[in-house]
């Protein structure tokens, strides 16, 4: 299975809060109307993010093959021209990435689909030091233990690790790997991220309210 991160951002013109109410009550049902490949869609909602770096939403979209993402995305040309008149509407930019899933501990149970998700969740957007070419970063990442990052295991109830592969928009930023954690509910205000570790030279956190739309 391929999955593709989107990386999101609002029109101009519109709140935060206005491009949330878009994307899950208009976007969400009409993507799952005229996606007939998506197998998995998770729409996490940008609730805090450092200065200067702003994103709305990050997408999670999982399909069978990259080809049913770019071949076969549609279910028909009137499928296509809603969905893209939809997203004319509230967004700005996405810049998408295919990225290579490592579920390194499984997230909490999301809930009924569509609904938030009741655990914390952080991602953060990486990028490799400079000296370190991609099959070395990714080396070094996959060693690390975020396990001893945040004094125990009892706060870290999920980690997964999203490899860069591709960047499929051409103003897409250079990240190299896109860090998911699940926290227990008490570590909502803790700083935890990779941003220490020597392999790393740049990486910018988020933390986002779960949806999960389709499993």
């Amino acid at each position: 299975m391929v999955k593709l991160v989107f990386l999101c951002t609002r029109k101009l013109g519109i709140t935060h809060e206005r491009y949330v109410e878009l994307l899950l009550k208009g976007h969400v049902p009409i993507a799952l109307r005229h996606h007939p490949t998506l197998r998995k869609y998770v729409v996490n909602i940008v609730e805090a993010a450092p200065p200067g770096a702003p994103l709305d939403s990050i997408g999670e979209l999982h399909f069978d093959t990259l080809a049913d993402f770019r071949a076969r995305l549609y279910d028909s040309p009137e499928g296509r021209r809603v969905v893209e008149a939809d997203v004319a509407g509230f967004m700005g930019q996405a810049a998408a990435y295919v990225v290579e899933e490592q579920v390194v501990r499984r997230g909490p149970d999301p809930g009924a689909l569509g609904k938030r998700s009741p655990a914390v969740k952080i991602m953060t957007c990486l990028r490799r030091a400079a000296a370190l070419d991609a099959k070395t970063f990714l080396a070094h990442w996959r060693e690390h233990r975020p396990f001893e990052t945040i004094g125990g295991t009892e706060s870290l109830a999920g980690y997964v690790r999203d490899t860069v592969t591709d960047r499929l928009s051409s103003h897409a930023p250079p990240w190299d790997g896109i860090e998911t954690r699940y926290l227990s509910p008490d570590s909502r205000d803790l700083a935890v991220t990779t941003c220490g570790a020597p392999f790393v030279s740049e990486c910018v956190s988020y933390r986002v309210a779960e949806y999960v739309q389709k499993l």
